[in-house]
């Protein structure tokens, strides 16, 4: 894969995972394993990618009236700093390689399935809703701190298979968990002496150009489910890839 194939590629999964108000990273990971530059390195600079990116769909969706406060607030509350705790943990590449690989599979399978939509979104209440909240929160924090990965990519069919929401609110909801979970599991790892590698700049840029076309569109017009499953059979491969070599 060339440079250029490489950052039109980064900017076309940007713009279709921010129209789904996602940040992209499990589809930068699969990208840069394909081009076989990905080693745990460059986890910061994935993070990076999938603040810019979010931010724009969080904005988007927030302008369109799906983005619950609330609830979004219940779930940061748990998983920032989980996201901080695993930002700073260190993994052997191949602890790394096997959890990337893993949510890579989890991506794949989210986005090949078709979304079960509940005609009447429901979320509990009281001492249940902090109790899931919590669990969900913290697993998913650090998961995104220990991959680089958002996790709301995890969290909008948890979400539309609970049926606290339907897809729209769900993307407005993990566009919030993915900016700052990203933000935060960057942070834990600027702290263990990580940086955003230079080199990436250009896919970066890539990214943030691409962020911008997609949560405009997404925001407005409905996902192409299609296009989604097509990007879920590439993520299995490369999980798949990862997972075996």
């Amino acid at each position: 894969m060339t440079e250029t194939i490489l950052t039109v590629a980064v900017a076309a999964a940007a713009a279709l995972y921010s129209s789904v108000g996602h940040g992209g990273a499990s589809a930068y990971i699969a990208l840069l394993t394909l081009a076989g530059k990905l080693r745990p390195e460059v986890a910061a600079t994935i993070l990076l990618m999938n603040i810019l990116v979010s931010s724009q769909a969080w904005l988007r969706f927030r302008q369109r009236g799906y983005f619950d406060a609330p609830l979004a607030g219940i779930l940061l509350l748990f998983s920032a700093p989980a996201a901080f705790v695993g930002g700073m943990i260190a993994t052997s590449a191949r602890v790394f390689t096997f959890l990337v690989g893993c949510a890579l599979l989890l991506a794949a399978l989210r986005l090949i399935l078709p979304d079960p939509r509940a005609d009447k979104p429901q979320r509990p209440k009281g001492a249940a809703l902090w109790t899931m909240s919590a669990i969900i929160g913290i697993a998913l924090g650090l998961l995104a701190g220990l991959t680089g990965v958002g996790g709301g990519i995890y969290l909008s069919p948890l979400l539309i298979l609970l049926g606290w929401k339907d897809a729209k609110g769900s993307a407005g909801i993990s566009a919030a968990f993915i900016a700052v979970n990203s933000f935060t599991g960057l942070l834990g790892r600027f702290v263990r002496g990580d940086g955003i590698d230079p080199s990436l700049l250009p896919l970066v840029i890539a990214a943030l150009i691409g962020g911008f076309i997609g949560s405009w569109w997404g925001a407005k017009h409905a996902t192409p489910v299609m296009i989604r499953r097509l990007l879920g059979v590439v993520l299995a491969i490369a999980g798949v890839k990862l997972l075996f070599q």
